[in-house]
């Protein structure tokens, strides 16, 4: 299964309580309206690409979403996510944000066309029911505007397909397809998105390896192919490409060991401040005082959402 990416996290943020990761039921499932090669196709990334010109997204619960050009150069595009897994998507876009491969694959005849636009997140997000009452909506509303047929999910960091996963469920429940792929399958398997393609590749290469066109357009292809194939809600299905040097997952881990602070102070935001401190007086090291676990009850709500129906 590649990385137990909960696992790791738990191990480097230590002493602090487990990543919190919501177990969900059956997602929403709707089934693709038209032929694949006749669809429109929306991407959402979770890595913050932003155009250059524009300020980069908040790193923690930043619960926007903005439009991205279709036919905007790749050099005034910028992911800003802060994860130790942000490298590859910044020597490539279309790593974390396909859609030069989207074009040329409406070329082939796999697609009916993209979207004139596409929308980008940043996806470390705790407060995760407002990704069901806020952001959810949003995109679903962007999806429609785009006139999109199927919405491509790509999230980026472990924290990121946990909310990804949510979004995909709010956007299906909306009545409009998703497809996700995922890199971290032990946290997709709990969230359930409605259709996952597993990708074994080290995280941060979401579609591929940066400058490597003819792969990152294999992979897509068949992470679409899934919104024909996919027989059952939540089902997660294995993609035939195999990383080419062995070892990789040694590296990763070693990775997000050496950069541990990045992700310690991005999981520091799930707390509230100690009692008598202020927003600002938050301390992030291991030793730190930690006040209400918040992003644990937002995972306690999400469940409950999640059994009624909501997501």
């Amino acid at each position: 299964m590649g990385v137990r990416y909960l696992d790791l996290m738990n191990e480097i943020t230590a002493p602090l309580p487990p990543m919190p990761v919501a177990r969900l039921g059956p997602p929403p499932f709707t089934p693709l309206r038209r032929p694949l090669r006749e669809a429109t196709v929306l991407i959402v990334n979770s890595a913050g690409v932003h155009l250059r010109a524009d300020p980069p997204f908040q790193f923690v619960d930043d619960l926007t979403c903005r439009r991205l050009p279709q036919w905007v150069e790749p050099t005034a595009l910028r992911p800003c996510h802060p994860s130790p897994i942000r490298r590859p998507g910044r020597q490539d876009v279309n790593v974390v944000h396909p859609y030069r491969r989207l074009a040329e694959l409406a070329d082939e005849g796999v697609i009916g066309r993209p979207s004139d636009f596409h929308l980008s997140t940043l996806g470390a997000i705790k407060q995760v029911t407002r990704i069901v009452t806020e952001l959810g909506p949003a995109v679903a509303a962007e999806a429609r505007a785009a006139g999109a047929d199927l919405v491509l999910v790509v999230p980026l960091c472990p924290a990121c397909h946990q909310a990804m996963g949510v979004l995909a469920r709010t956007v299906e429940l909306a009545g409009i397809p998703t497809v996700s792929v995922t890199g971290a399958r032990d946290i997709t398997e709990r969230v359930r998105p409605p259709r996952a393609a597993y990708l074994d590749y080290p995280l941060g290469y979401c579609l591929g390896r940066p400058g490597q066109r003819e792969e990152q357009r294999a992979i897509v292809r068949e992470v679409l192919a899934l919104a024909e194939r996919a027989e059952q809600p939540g089902q997660i299905v294995d993609l035939p490409f195999t990383w080419p040097e062995a070892g990789w997952e040694d590296a990763i881990v070693a990775q997000y060991h050496d950069e541990r602070d990045i992700v310690r102070g991005q999981r520091a935001k799930e707390f509230a401040p100690p009692d008598g401190a202020t927003p600002g007086e938050r301390e992030v090291g291991p030793d730190a005082p930690l006040g209400r676990h918040l992003a644990l009850e937002e995972m306690a709500t999400l469940e409950r959402m999640a059994a009624t129906g909501l997501v």
